[in-house]
């Protein structure tokens, strides 16, 4: 079972958040995670800069983005990441034109991670997100609101398949 964890991890506090998280992620879950910010070849723009372009950032995390089965998605920011609206809207037209074709090939869902508190508040205490982006999460998968919550998800979806006999559990 394979994961890809898009977030915003360009400053110091995403990258450490993130950080955090996959390793939760891989202690809880025992998936195969893939987080960007550890591919030092297309992400470590203070060693590699110079040889570090916009399609090598794309081949390599499409790559492992449409070998996964899991995306883990975090939608908090000021607006969502624009990386990971990307992430996001691949992953999901791959599942829609899979369907669309029946064809299988793997069970595949998003997982958003969706932590800012004024999600429930009103007016202006009321936090918007796009809700295009958050409607492709919400139906190829679920939106929650705390890493326990995630885990759990990400486990569920791991059960819910070794028991179909679809994939072999670590």
């Amino acid at each position: 079972m394979k994961g890809y964890l898009a977030t915003h991890f360009f400053n110091e506090a995403g990258f450490e958040w993130t950080a955090k998280l996959a390793e939760k992620i891989r202690k809880e879950t025992g998936i195969e995670l893939y987080v960007p910010q550890e591919n030092d070849e297309i992400n470590d723009k203070e060693k590699n800069d110079a040889t570090i372009t916009d399609v090598a950032i794309y081949e390599a995390d499409t790559e492992e983005l449409l070998d996964s089965n899991i995306l883990i998605a975090c939608l908090d920011g000021i607006d969502i990441d624009s990386g990971v609206s990307a992430e996001i809207g691949l992953f999901s037209g791959y599942i829609e034109a899979v369907k669309r074709n029946s064809v299988y090939d793997k069970p595949r869902i998003i997982i958003a991670i969706y932590t800012d508190m004024r999600r429930h508040g009103t007016g202006d205490n009321h936090h918007y997100i796009n809700l295009y982006t958050k409607g492709a999460c919400s139906k190829f998968g679920k939106v929650v609101h705390n890493s326990d919550d995630l885990v759990k998800e990400i486990n569920d979806f791991i059960q819910l398949h070794a028991k179909e006999g679809l994939i072999c559990q670590n």
